[in-house]
């Protein structure tokens, strides 16, 4: 018997696949359980339509996060911060930082567990490389630059 599962069963698929089962597995515990359900033609027309308009999506989320790198990629991200003798820094750039700066450019909360890299711990321009998910990555520039003392 063929049957759609709606959950992820162990040994057997994930939620979404159409799989073959014996029909005693499928009566007795598959279906009661609400595991899965008789794949028939209408349910299969339907899985397929969900199918298309999530691969639809996923496409979509794709070009967006693609368009959002490309536009971080054309800039240089200036970072402030004090530093002493030799350009070393008082403290550290870390992703949390980084991810505040990016958040600033696009307009909306940036992850900083997206973002790999080490702490920057001198004055200087810098490679970071940042994942928007779904796949897309890359890397922007940091320049980190001395913070200028106000005075009064």
């Amino acid at each position: 018997m063929k049957v759609l599962l709606l959950e992820d069963v162990k040994a057997l698929g994930k939620t979404g696949e159409v799989v073959k089962t014996s029909d005693g597995y499928a009566r007795n515990y598959l279906i009661p359980k609400k595991f899965a359900v008789v794949a028939t033609p209408e349910i299969m027309k339907k899985v397929e339509r969900q199918k298309k308009l999530k691969a639809k999506k996923r496409e979509e989320e794709v070009k967006k996060a693609n368009e959002k790198l490309n536009d971080l990629m054309k800039k240089v991200l200036v970072i402030h911060a004090k530093a002493g003798k030799g350009d070393k820094l008082y403290g550290a750039i870390t992703s949390a930082n980084v991810s505040e700066k990016i958040s600033e450019i696009l307009d909306e909360k940036f992850n900083r567990k997206s973002i790999e890299m080490e702490p920057i711990r001198a004055i200087g321009l810098y490679d970071v490389k940042v994942k928007f998910g779904n796949g897309v990555t890359g890397k922007i520039k940091i320049k980190v630059e001395r913070e200028e003392l106000k005075k009064n």
